[in-house]
């Protein structure tokens, strides 16, 4: 029996099996692929899980107009920094960039930061961060989805 491929229900795992991982060496990221144009035909934005390990941090960096990106800790502390906004964050804090602001973030935790994303309009963003396609996520991580 063939196994059940799903466009739209996505169930966590960091094995590769439920959309593609990229690994991106440079920024020490690892990202789950949700939902995007090349992996299900999304047409107004992308989805995915990043994470980072402790003491990793991204750098002040600006997303061209008219992107804007979303972020939501599922996991981990972080010290954001969004324009003139700085503040740490933990699980269930919103974090919300406008376009053409600078931002960046610096994992303060002993513990993997994981991220959910969304960014609109898709395909600027992401081109700059899949880099490596992977199988399965390198890092341990702390928790299991079911």
């Amino acid at each position: 029996m063939a196994k059940k491929e799903f466009k739209y229900i996505k169930k966590p795992s960091w094995l590769g099996d439920e959309g593609p991982l990229y690994e991106h060496k440079g920024l020490n990221e690892t990202l789950r692929v949700l939902f995007d144009q090349q992996t299900n035909g999304v047409k107004q934005m992308s989805i995915w899980e990043t994470a980072f390990p402790p003491g990793t941090s991204i750098p002040l960096h600006k997303h061209p107009h008219p992107v804007e990106e979303f972020l939501y800790v599922l996991q981990g502390r972080a010290m954001e920094t969004v324009g003139d906004e700085k503040r740490e964050i933990g699980p269930g804090s919103a974090v919300f960039i406008p376009p053409e602001v600078e931002h960046k973030f610096d994992n303060l935790g002993d513990e993997m930061l994981i991220l959910l994303v969304v960014v609109s309009p898709p395909g600027v963003v992401e081109e700059n961060l899949y880099e490596t396609q992977v199988k399965s996520a390198k890092q341990s991580w702390d928790i299991e989805y079911f």
